[in-house]
């Protein structure tokens, strides 16, 4: 059950789980804090967290509004007008996929598109099932590349650690600056 609190100006959504530490996320399209905390770090302890990271919040408010204004698909669109950019997407990475599969001898297990507004794509490492978000709809080839050969690494490698990036390197040798585009 999540609860808001109001920090500085800030609506924060708090929700507590069983975890470790605190975690938070500004979501997309419109810019919301959520924050999840263990059952026993108390407020005053949230509130401290929210202040420290407080230019971090506001450039990541700033960096996802801008996006979502840049990008149709994660604008507010119609049900019609979703289902339009899900059915090009879908056509899109049923080309490209098989031939990245082809390029790097990377295999998938299943793909979905589904309507994240927080990463790029998902690949769930022990099934080796990939999700994309429906925001690639409106990204070039190159960026749908890149997304699909991100994913189809973790098929292999499930972590960002050097393994990761060489296999990256290998298969796409300018990744880091498509990367950066996407990131903008």
């Amino acid at each position: 059950m999540a609860k808001t609190l109001f920090i500085d100006g800030l609506a924060i959504e708090l929700t507590r789980k069983k975890i470790k530490r605190v975690n938070m996320r500004v979501k997309s399209p419109d810019g919301r804090i959520c924050i999840s905390a263990p059952y026993g770090v108390p407020e005053k302890d949230i509130i401290s967290f929210v202040r420290e990271k407080r230019s971090w919040i506001d450039k990541s408010i700033s960096k996802v509004r801008t996006r979502s204004e840049n990008n149709p698909a994660a604008a507010p669109v119609s049900a019609a007008e979703k289902e339009r950019l899900r059915r090009n997407l879908r056509r899109r990475i049923a080309v490209r996929l098989p031939l990245m599969e082809q390029k790097t001898g990377l295999r998938s297990n299943g793909w979905t598109v589904r309507d994240s507004h927080t990463r790029w794509g998902s690949c769930n490492t022990k099934t080796h099932h990939i999700n994309f978000s429906l925001m690639l709809a409106a990204r070039s080839d190159e960026e749908l590349d890149y997304v699909i050969l991100h994913e189809l690494v973790h098929t292999i490698v499930p972590n960002h650690g050097p393994d990761f990036y060489a296999v990256m390197d290998r298969f796409m040798p300018g990744w880091k600056d498509i990367r950066r585009k996407m990131n903008r």
